[in-house]
């Protein structure tokens, strides 16, 4: 299974579209080349059924969602362009039902919650990317925009604007109820080290007093038992440079501190999980991603941060195989399963892209924190070196998201993300949708189809 990516243009095609719906190919190619057997310009029958559809989307009423459902929200959809539908999973029913509609098209952004029954979305790209005569073109902008979804009538509102448009930031909630927006990518091609306060009572961002240790863009933020946010890694330039720093933003004094020690690897698109119980409480776990300077590698390592020691120390297992845009959900069983994700490499010569190889993953993996061992779903495939096959779809810049109530608790619901059946096929924005039930050694099962096709968007447990 495994070959050389020049030898096969589909697989050029695959790592080409996987990494520029999770955002890193704008890092590489905002001004470069890239293999013209990438994404294809949007033909105009494409666009046109795009807008039929958002036009109905909008005329129709909205579905109300309920407490426990999962509210899936923008992305960029099977025709690359930036989506300003939404739509909530209903656990009971299994089924996806649209709901309002965003004033403005939103991609590469995160949700964070306001309230019980409220959401906020800022920022993001809007409009269409496509890679022709050897470029990556976004024709659209950032935005600084901000608006809410509020539960209790499935309608979005505007909701002030931060002062500096962002895409591929993170935004987290803070003990206050207030959220950190950090970093992100500008509409200047800057890679950002600022920072801003949401506050939903005075509905206003705030800019967060000084500076980041770094630029960061497709970082991690994690809050910690402390109320405190460790935020770590990212790109930092549009050159293919990464970085290992991380900083502390503390809310009582609203600032940042850089860490006292770095990560182990340079990482950016990885994952961060919080440990609430058990032996690892308090500690997070930093997994995968790609590092690097002028090259993207692939990383199957992962670390442990100890807010105690206030140090990263790096794991002497590694996961069954690299992934990066992967996602990392806490089971309720304390371990956290790893799904999907993209393992290749990106080379780049004077900040263009000059090769992509790799594949996009369907398999899955758990860690226990109790062991430090990952342990493949489905077991590991000693021909393939890598887990077997779980999921029905290989995702990658996709989903996950801990199901609370209803018929399926403690199940984890994955939607969309870039991908095919054939982790070798051309990928592109999916609309499936696939439960994991951790039962047994933990499975995966196909669940309703989302209106449409999506990744690079939002999923928020509603409360």
């Amino acid at each position: 299974m495994q070959e050389h990516l020049h030898t096969n243009p589909r697989w050029v095609r695959t790592a080409l579209v996987t990494l520029s719906a999770a955002g890193l190919i704008v890092l590489l190619a905002a001004s470069g080349c890239i293999n013209p057997d990438g994404l294809e310009s949007s033909s105009s029958d494409d666009l046109a059924a795009a807008s039929a559809h958002r036009f109905a989307a909008q005329n129709l009423k909205p579905a109300i969602p309920a407490a426990g459902d999962v509210l899936i929200a923008g992305g960029a959809d099977a025709s690359n362009r930036s989506a300003a539908s939404a739509e909530f999973f209903d656990p009971p029913s299994g089924k996806f039902l649209a709901t309002g509609t965003m004033a403005s098209s939103r991609a590469g952004i995160s949700a964070a919650p306001l309230s019980p029954t409220q959401v906020l979305f800022a920022g993001g790209f809007s409009g269409v990317a496509t890679i022709k005569n050897f470029s990556l073109n976004l024709d659209g902008k950032i935005l600084r925009s901000a608006e809410s979804f509020d539960e209790t009538t499935g309608t979005f509102s505007p909701t002030g604007a931060m002062a500096t448009p962002r895409m591929g930031y993170t935004a987290t909630e803070l003990n206050s109820g207030k959220v950190l927006i950090a970093g992100g990518l500008d509409d200047r091609g800057n890679v950002l080290d600022t920072a801003e306060l949401y506050d939903p009572a005075a509905h206003k961002f705030v800019v967060v007093g000084n500076t980041m240790s770094d630029r960061r863009m497709f970082q991690t933020a994690t809050p910690l038992l402390s109320g405190k946010v460790l935020v770590a890694g990212g790109a930092t330039n549009l050159s293919g440079e990464t970085t290992n720093s991380a900083d502390i933003y503390d809310p009582a004094s609203n600032s940042f501190t850089a860490a006292t020690f770095p990560m182990d690897h340079q990482r950016a698109a990885h994952t961060a999980t919080l440990f609430t119980t058990g032996p690892a409480a308090g500690k997070v776990l930093i997994a995968g991603g790609v590092g690097g300077s002028s090259f993207f590698f692939k990383d199957s390592s992962a670390e442990l941060y100890d807010p105690a020691s206030q140090q990263f120390v790096l794991l002497s297992s590694f996961m069954n195989e690299p992934r990066s845009m992967q996602t990392a959900t806490l089971l309720d069983d304390g371990n956290v399963l790893l799904a999907g994700g993209f393992s290749g490499t990106v080379a780049v010569t004077s900040g263009m892209l000059s090769g992509a190889s790799g594949l996009i993953s369907n398999s899955a993996e758990t860690f226990d924190p109790s062991t430090g061992d990952f342990t493949c779903v489905g077991g590991f495939n000693t021909d393939a070196l890598r887990c077997n096959q779980s999921m029905s779809v290989a995702r990658a810049a996709q989903t996950a998201t801990l199901l609370a109530t209803g018929p399926k608790p403690h199940r984890v619901l994955i939607t969309g993300g870039i991908g095919a059946t054939d982790p070798s096929a051309h990928g592109r924005s999916l609309a499936s949708a696939e439960l994991f039930n951790p039962a047994s050694g933990g499975s995966f099962s196909a669940t309703g189809t989302m209106s449409s096709a999506r990744a690079l968007h939002t999923a928020t447990l509603l409360h």
